[in-house]
């Protein structure tokens, strides 16, 4: 017994020095994040601890990131930091922290990693596909970083008629949908919404933007005439007048009409006046 105590201290001293010098390591330079064994070897080389194999993964990305410091370019690391997340995501998919630290570090780099978070959590889609927070976030990238507001409609849409899925994201796939020009498929989800909806006051916004959107359904018509008559849709809104609109029609103060042949969308107009993203 005493031949071991002080051998055990000197074990305890070679780690301690070891840990320091890692952490002084660690903490002076600039880590690096080498790039993860593909997940179809690592699926046949763990077997059953496949999904230890994508926690490993998941663990070495955030312990990573977390080192990370602050003003170094993310473009740096971010593709072996994604692959890890790949990886994480094939080897155990019903991990949801893995579709957590992808949302909050990739899709904010630019949008090729955003569409990239979005392969990611679409493995989680499929192996978790009651929860609604999944398809959220792969809406809100399609909303807030690439602009595309009708594949975010489809992703909200897709999120609300999970079990608890927030009644918000239908209506605001409504908004996008007609954002992106699906004004017809806007309108009926409203009225759709606004036939079950008990509250009042609710059913009185409702009620506002279904009255904004019929008006921009008499533009969308008017716009189709124009194109039968005359071959093609009008280069601007008031081409329409006199001959198929005696007015363009104000849809305010929430929305505004903004055409881009041969889409017309209806616009939040908080959207349209703040500073591009």
């Amino acid at each position: 017994m005493s031949a071991r105590l002080p051998l055990f201290f000197l074990l305890l001293f070679f780690y301690g020095a070891f840990f320091t010098l890692q952490e002084t390591r660690f903490s002076e330079g600039n880590q690096h994040l080498s790039h993860p064994l593909p997940p179809a070897i690592q699926k046949i080389a763990l077997g059953y601890l496949r999904q230890l194999g994508g926690e490993i993964q998941f663990i070495k990305a955030s312990v990573f990131y977390g080192g990370v410091k602050p003003g170094r370019d993310p473009l740096e690391y971010a593709d072996p930091i994604a692959q890890h997340f790949t990886a994480a995501a094939t080897l155990h998919p019903h991990f949801i922290d893995t579709y957590f630290l992808c949302q909050a570090i990739l899709p904010h780099i630019n949008k090729d990693y955003a569409r990239y978070a979005n392969t990611v959590l679409a493995r989680g889609m499929t192996a978790l596909p009651d929860n609604f927070v999944l398809p959220f976030f792969a809406g809100f990238n399609h909303f807030y970083y690439l602009d595309e507001p009708l594949e975010a409609a489809r992703l909200f849409y897709l999120a609300a008629a999970k079990p608890n899925g927030p009644p918000v994201l239908e209506h605001l796939a409504n908004i996008l949908s007609a954002e992106g020009g699906n004004i017809y498929a806007a309108l009926i989800g409203l009225r759709g919404m606004y036939a079950s909806e008990k509250d009042e006051q609710i059913k009185m916004r409702y009620a506002e933007e279904i009255a904004a959107f019929e008006k921009a359904v008499t533009v969308l018509e008017a716009i189709r005439r124009h194109e039968k008559m005359k071959g093609a849709p009008p280069a601007v809104l008031n081409d329409l007048v006199p001959e198929y609109l005696p007015a363009i029609p104000d849809i305010g103060p929430i929305f505004t009409l903004e055409w881009k042949p041969p889409h017309l969308g209806v616009v939040r107009i908080a959207k349209k006046t703040s500073p591009r993203r």
